[in-house]
């Protein structure tokens, strides 16, 4: 378990409780992130990339939270920069996919050559390219939300990209179990059977 410090794990707990869409929860696991003094920064990355998987307004709703706790954190905007995004929204995901890339990307084509170049630029470069969180903690973040809304296929690519990037099964599992509450519990353990399956 050594890929996942105590702040990514309090990160991935956040992630799912946005994920839940519970608000109260949320607010609850950021007040403990304050009072353990984890990184704002990291914190502010993790609630930003959620907009990905759960949705401005979940986002949104969570940032207040955050503002209300870390008033002093101060956030500057990023240049826009599309080529840029591009460049390394490719980087990262053929990283995350290996040799599934050209297929995902075929696949992606093959319904929507606009979400798949949106997925690119906008996931896997503005959003997963940013400073203040490496790769590895933002898959950590996302299988944390995939996991618990159980979106089994994507699911399934991003425990193969956390591996890939690192992390071992112990580590997996290790944050299936800190996430699991009685709200996504059957989830949660869909989640670790697709895992067995997988390694």
């Amino acid at each position: 378990m050594n890929k996942l410090s105590n702040d990514i794990i309090s990160l991935a707990e956040i992630a799912s409780s946005i994920a839940m869409d519970d608000l109260q929860h949320v607010e609850k696991k950021i007040k403990k992130y304050k009072i353990n003094k984890y990184s704002p920064l990291k914190l502010y990355e993790g609630i930003l990339q959620s907009y990905l998987f759960c949705g401005f307004p979940a986002a949104i709703e969570s940032l207040k939270i955050f503002r209300k706790y870390f008033k002093e954190f101060n956030i500057t905007g990023t240049k826009y920069n599309v080529t840029e995004f591009r460049q390394k929204g490719n980087f990262n995901c053929k990283l995350i996919y290996k040799k599934n890339y050209k297929k995902l990307i075929e696949n992606m084509n093959s319904f929507s050559p606009d979400l798949k170049n949106w997925m690119i630029i906008e996931g896997y470069g503005k959003v997963m390219g940013r400073k203040g969180l490496s790769l590895l903690e933002r898959e950590f973040m996302n299988i944390s939300i995939l996991c618990t809304k159980y979106y089994e296929n994507q699911l399934h690519s991003h425990l193969k990209g956390c591996l890939y990037l690192g992390a071992s099964k112990d580590d997996l599992n290790y944050l299936f179990n800190r996430i699991r509450v009685s709200k996504n519990k059957l989830n949660i353990n869909k989640g670790i059977n697709l895992m067995s399956r997988i390694v």
